[in-house]
Formats: C-alpha cells, sequence, structure tokens
C-alpha cells in the first residue's frame, strides 16, 4: 500500500501535467505486485523514474523539493563525480546516509584517497550541508592515528543547479567492523577489546579537542588491513556544549541501536560519556553478536535505550568473561554519571583489569626462586591473560606455556608409566622398592667406614636395693640431683 505521502506527491504530480493518471496507477500496481511476489517495498516515485514517467528533477522538485522522496537525490553517479576536477576517479565503494564515497586519485599529489560527495538532496538544505562542511574541516584539522586523516573539502558549481559538496581523507584499505560482523559473525574477546581500546584513543583525542562524535558504531569503525583501527564519519560530530544543560534538541542525531539514553531523549549537551555509552553497545554487538536492543521501529527501539536494562543471560550465560561483562556494564550505565567519564579512563581501566588478571596468576617460569624450576627447564602452567591478541575464543595463554612435566629422571617407558603425564616432580627413592616400572641409575658404592676404636669394658655395678614405697629416687632422663625437682613412687593402696 503507497503511503499517504506517496499519493499526495503523485497528485501533485498529475496536478502539474508531469504525469498522466492511468501512468500512476500503473505504477501503483506494479507496487504491489513487487510487494507480493517478492517482499520488495519500492515507493511509487521511484517506480514511475523507472519506468521512464517522471525524470529525476521533476521528482525531486515536487513539493518544492522539501520533501525527502527515497530513491530521489540520495545517490550520485561516477559521472557526476567526475566534475570534481582536481581528482581522478576510479570507482563507487560505498554509501552511507549522507553521501556516495568513491575510490580516487589527487591529480596533484598521485596519492590514492577516498572522496566523500553529498547526496544531491541535501544540498538544499542548510543544517546538513554545514555539518558535511564542519566534518571535512575537522578531518582535516585532527592528526591522530585512530582517526581517519582529512585533505581536502570544498565545492563545485556552489551556485548552480546542481552543486557538488565533497570532501576527501585518506583511503582505509580495509573493513568496517560492521563488515566483519555480516561475513564472520561475533568477534572473540581480544579482537574486541583491541578495537574497543583503539577506538577509544581516537575519542580520546576528539574529547581533548571538545568534540563529541555522536554516531559510533560498528559501521563508522574501520579496521585497516595493516592493523590500525580508525574511527570514521564525523557527519554528526559537534561541539561540547555544557552550556546546553537543560535544554533539548530538534532532532535526535545518530543511529538508534547505539545512541546514548541522554541521545535518545534529545538532550543538547551531550559529551563524551555519550560516545561512550555507543562504544559499549559496539562492545556488546562485537561479542554477543547482536545489538543491544531492537523493536519494531526507532521509537521503541530509543524507548528501550532509556528504559530498559542489558539482557543479564546473555551476558551471564557463560559466553563472556566476567572482565568484559564489567567493561560492557559500566560503559552502557543507563546514568553517565556511573560510566567511564572520559575515553582515556576506558582505556586505563581496561588495559589496568586485564593486566591485573594477568599479574594474579603466578607464572612460576619468571619466578628465580620458585622451588618448581630446575636447571635449564621451565615452570608450569600460568594460564595468563593476554590483553590483546589473536582469535582464540577468550583471553589468549601467553604462547609456549603449558602444562609442562618436570623431572630428576627420565621415565623408563612414557607409553606405560602411568606417571608419564605427571606435573609434579619427583625426589630420587632412597629405599628400594617392592615393583617399579621407573628403571633409574644405581647408587655409587659408598665407602667402606672406619673400624670403631676399642675401650675396655666398665665393671659390673651390683644393683640397687628396691625403695621403699614413697621414696624419692631418680628416674631415667629425670633432672639432675640438687636441681630441686624430683619424682615420687606412688604408695601401694591397701586392699
Amino acid at each position: 500500500m503507497p503511503s499517504k505521502q506517496e499519493m499526495m506527491l503523485m497528485a501533485l504530480a498529475v496536478k502539474q501535467g508531469l504525469i498522466q493518471k492511468e501512468q500512476v496507477q500503473e505504477c501503483l500496481d506494479l507496487q504491489a505486485a513487487l510487494k507480493e511476489a517478492k517482499g520488495v517495498d519500492m515507493p511509487v516515485v521511484q517506480i514511475a523514474l523507472k519506468k521512464k514517467y517522471l525524470t529525476p528533477e521533476q521528482a525531486a522538485n515536487l513539493g518544492g523539493g522539501a520533501v525527502d522522496i527515497p530513491g530521489v537525490g540520495d545517490s550520485v553517479s561516477i559521472d557526476e563525480a567526475r566534475r570534481i576536477p582536481i581528482f581522478e576517479f576510479e570507482r563507487d565503494v560505498g554509501a552511507g546516509g549522507m553521501a556516495q564515497v568513491f575510490l580516487a586519485r589527487n591529480r596533484n599529489t598521485g596519492k590514492k584517497c577516498a572522496v566523500k560527495i553529498l547526496y544531491p538532496k541535501h544540498t538544499t538544505n542548510r543544517k546538513f550541508v554545514e555539518r558535511f562542511i564542519r566534518e571535512g574541516r575537522l578531518l582535516k584539522e585532527f592528526d591522530c592515528p585512530c582517526i581517519a586523516k582529512g585533505q581536502d573539502y570544498g565545492v563545485v558549481d556552489k551556485d548552480g543547479p546542481h552543486p557538488l559538496y565533497f570532501m576527501s581523507m585518506e583511503f582505509v584499505d580495509g573493513p568496517s567492523i560492521q563488515d566483519l560482523l555480516d561475513r564472520d559473525g561475533p568477534f572473540d574477546e581480544q579482537k574486541s577489546i583491541y578495537v574497543i581500546t583503539e577506538a577509544a584513543k581516537g575519542l580520546a583525542y576528539m574529547q581533548e579537542r571538545g568534540v563529541v562524535h555522536r554516531d559510533v558504531k560498528p559501521d563508522n569503525i574501520m579496521w585497516a588491513n595493516d592493523g590500525r583501527v580508525l574511527l570514521v564519519d564525523l557527519g554528526f560530530a559537534a561541539p561540547i556544549r555544557k552550556d546546553l544543560a537543560g535544554q533539548y534538541e530538534d532532532e535526535t542525531c545518530g543511529t538508534v541501536q547505539y545512541i546514548s539514553p541522554e541521545q535518545a531523549k534529545g538532550q543538547a549537551d551531550l559529551d563524551i560519556r555519550a560516545d561512550i555509552y555507543s562504544l559499549g553497545a559496539t562492545l556488546y554487538h562485537m561479542v554477543v553478536g547482536e545489538t543491544p536492543f531492537t523493536g519494531k521501529d526507532s521509537m521503541e527501539v530509543m524507548a528501550k535505550q532509556v528504559m530498559e536494562g542489558l539482557d543479564a543471560m546473555k551476558l551471564k550465560g557463560g559466553k563472556t568473561s566476567v572482565h568484559m561483562h564489567y567493561f560492557i556494564e559500566k560503559m552502557m550505565s543507563k546514568d553517565r554519571d556511573f560510566r567511564y567519564q572520559s575515553a582515556r579512563e576506558v582505556v586505563d581501566d581496561v588495559t589496568e583489569v586485564l593486566q591485573g588478571a594477568a599479574d594474579l596468576q603466578y607464572d612460576p617460569g619468571k619466578d628465580p626462586n620458585s622451588p618448581f624450576v630446575l636447571s635449564g627447564g621451565r615452570g608450569g602452567s600460568t594460564g595468563r591473560f593476554s590483553p590483546v591478541g589473536h582469535s582464540t575464543g577468550r583471553f589468549a595463554p601467553i604462547k609456549g606455556s603449558g602444562n609442562t612435566s618436570i623431572r630428576t629422571r627420565p621415565a623408563a617407558d612414557s607409553s606405560k608409566s602411568p606417571a608419564a603425564n605427571s606435573t609434579s616432580i619427583r625426589k630420587p627413592v632412597v629405599a628400594p622398592q617392592k615393583s617399579t616400572n621407573r628403571v633409574t641409575a644405581p647408587p655409587a658404592p659408598a665407602a667402606a667406614p672406619a673400624p670403631p676404636p676399642v675401650t675396655p669394658a666398665p665393671p659390673p655395678v651390683a644393683p640397687a636395693p628396691p625403695a621403699a614405697p614413697g621414696t624419692s629416687v631418680r628416674m631415667p632422663g629425670a633432672p639432675a640431683p640438687g636441681s630441686g625437682k624430683s619424682v615420687r613412687l606412688p604408695i601401694p593402696r591397701k586392699h
């Protein structure tokens, strides 16, 4: 079914003599057939364009150009892009919410670059144009290894009917985090931590310059093939305005699945804590495999961002470590005063927590006083967590660690000995045993002992008469005479 807005636009086109009623009905029938047969919702105006009943200029001018028509004015062809003389365009590499992106080469420097061109339908919107130019200026001013570096920005044919607003930046050869999620599914925790800490470094750089990103999400984080992680798309970036406390904006910026509660409520005094919430939502998506909140429409998702807590079962069901659970909960606190208060704090806390977890696990191989380290040997398994590593599913043990058997003598046959996989240290056997599966070296022969000296036997001593009951006597091992201590024999009882 066509929307009320579509019907109004088509009625206006008929009234202006741009299209016939029969052609409109044909487009409506085709729209219904596409929906029923293929489940495709195609706007009536876009069908009229494909049927060539309307030209792009006619469609764009319906309603005085103030109406955003899906499929109209939201693309830029490479032939149109070639109107910008300083670039040699090679191919189209993607499209965002506001602009088309091309791979090109700067004719002056000869370097490859990515060129963003604002969609034609936004060139008449002063606010969109200002945002686009501001993004180009910020990218050129910023110099951070975790933010894509900007180069040139400007406009071609500004006063003509079809101006082209553009900006160029370094070409990031690699996928976005969203691309990787779509291709491979959830990340392991090491990869997730690496991405988040690198992105947080970029946010820290922006925070130090008084700018909030306002649209942190997997689509806006790139992972270059050289290993770098970079923030891109500063189209919604804006100065941090603490003086706007208590005020609200007319529109909500950002992507609803990742925006902070204060963004969803339209608060105007956004700061870096809003980006930290979005970074936490991105981290959740990476490790869980889905966004924190879903709904039938944007309004429902925004309401959940404000009112609902995270699904405890998805975080505590064994899929995430206790460290990861802590990071996500702290970054995505509904109250921004309970979140990390700076992007630098995110980096420092994540590093300290993971380093602390590693240090708490004893590594005998690094303890010179460890009784478990023999000359030329290694200690046992440490299971230490490495803060950043390759894909393992969890924080990976250091390479080379593991259960290491250490013995003072070789086993005769490890396949038969029940102690072949033991991790304990066995001392040499002192006394012979009845049975053993271990072959040991015979002990070295001891030297012959020297004969003891011959001494004369003492003269015989006559036995002492028995003591009367109650008499003090000295017992073997008793105190010496004169010590004041004695032992008395008991007096026999009379029966």
